[in-house]
């Protein structure tokens, strides 16, 4: 039975450890990211406040019910000026007479319903393009918010690569040190030699430190943007995909949201505008009121008097006349119509600015791209040949120092180079409005 449990015991301590150590890609923490992200999560949000607007719209188109109390103690009960004559008295005399009790108490009930109110149902529509626009505005978050991540990992994987390379120059740089060593001691080489490859090393050792800290500060980038939380543990795929995907410029389908967010934006214009039309019509409504008052007077001749009362009836609004304050409205409207038909021809032509700067980037990223891998591998096969020549004693280590120092540039080159046919491509997607798919 203990065998068994500490046998348990090491394969669940197995499992944590294989799960941390899991290497995540870039569409896992791109999926991670559209759910996770904080900016992601206030565009939902903002979505949900729609439908709680669009509930809000609706009820408009609903009956309403108000129920209303008033109570009244008349420390004295206000009179109110009659002639006398009403009563039998003679004309041309007043008298002040007081009419009520001192306790009243009244409650009302009213229920209205509109029969014609057309800024209500113009209403509805606008909810419902807001619904919309709402939707675009949460993909637009999450447009920004997978390439900001997409860049990041490629930067991240670039740097990782370019410690990677240097890692494998030192320990080049280290057999060569041993090398020479060997050679100042047996009196074929000098000190100076040695000291000038352990300078070499010394620099790439530092660049590797600085390095690192610009890994550290990408990867807490990546969490921040991922939702993940600082505290946790993050790793990440650092091989970076050298294949070249041939890429197809053949009539992209355009499905760029901030052209969809403008054209959302124009219908809710329009339907303002109706909006403001309606208020030259007239509204009705029906409505009815259930009302009870009940009057009292206490004391010795206490007395108690419940008079209800019941009515129905139709109410017209008209604002005929308004101080031409509609007119200017409409004016205001019809010309921001006029501006959102300017942004989208202006939006259509940086739409197909970007697609076409985004076409010659990739195309021209991409020639660099295979012209220096080819460049990397040159100087490699150079670099070992003057490690060869410098055992054989036929070149000299500033040589040596110098081919490493051409190897490490090619080796940036292509690296950057790399990073930027890949960003290139994330511009090549944003401008066809292809950067989240589905999402």
């Amino acid at each position: 039975m203990k065998r068994n449990f500490w046998y348990l015991f090491a394969i669940l301590t197995l499992t944590h450890t294989l799960a941390q150590a899991q290497e995540l890609t870039l569409e896992q923490l791109l999926n991670k990211a559209l759910t996770n992200n904080l900016s992601v999560q206030s565009a939902k949000l903002d979505e949900t406040k729609t439908e709680a607007r669009i509930a809000e719209v609706k009820a408009g188109a609903r009956p309403s019910v108000n129920l209303s109390g008033d109570y009244k103690r008349y420390l004295k009960i206000p009179g109110q000026v009659v002639p006398t004559s009403a009563f039998g008295g003679p004309e041309g005399t007043y008298q002040v007479l007081a009419f009520g009790l001192p306790y009243n108490f009244s409650t009302s009930v009213q229920a209205s319903q509109a029969l014609y109110n057309p800024s209500v149902m113009i209403g509805l529509k606008v909810a419902k393009t807001s619904r919309d626009l709402s939707a675009l505005q949460t993909r637009q978050v999450k447009e920004d918010v997978a390439y900001n991540v997409s860049a990041t990992y490629y930067n991240l994987q670039t740097t990782a690569q370019q410690m990677a390379f240097l890692r494998r120059n030192i320990v080049s740089s280290d057999r060569l040190i041993q090398i020479t060593d060997l050679l100042r001691q047996n009196q074929l080489a000098k000190g100076v030699d040695v000291d000038r490859l352990r300078l070499s090393k010394t620099a790439s050792e530092t660049q590797i430190e600085s390095l690192q800290a610009t890994y550290n500060q990408l990867l807490n980038l990546l969490k921040y943007l991922s939702g993940i939380p600082q505290s946790e543990p993050l790793q990440v795929q650092t091989v970076i995909d050298e294949t070249i995907p041939a890429v197809s410029f053949d009539a992209p389908a355009i499905n760029r949201t901030d052209l969809l967010v403008l054209d959302r934006q124009k219908a809710l214009n329009g339907l303002d505008l109706q909006n403001v039309k309606a208020g030259f019509l007239p509204t009705l409504s029906a409505y009815g009121v259930a009302n009870s008052t009940v009057f009292a007077i206490g004391g010795d001749q206490s007395y108690l008097k419940n008079v209800p009362g019941y009515w129905v009836g139709l109410q017209l609004n008209w604002n005929v006349f308004d101080g031409l304050a509609r007119k200017a409205k409409v004016t205001q409207k019809r010309l921001d119509n006029q501006k959102l038909d300017t942004q989208l021809q202006q939006t259509r032509e940086s739409i197909t600015m970007d697609i076409t700067n985004a076409q010659n980037k990739l195309l021209v990223e991409q020639r660099n791209l295979a012209t220096n891998r080819a460049q990397v591998a040159l100087a490699e096969k150079i670099y070992t040949q003057t490690q060869l020549q410098f055992k054989e004693g036929t070149v000299d280590v500033s040589e040596v120092i110098q081919t490493e120092d051409e190897l490490r540039k090619a080796q940036n080159n292509y690296l950057n180079t790399l990073v930027t046919f890949r960003t290139a491509e994330l511009d090549w997607k944003k401008a066809t409005g292809n950067l989240v798919i589905n999402q």
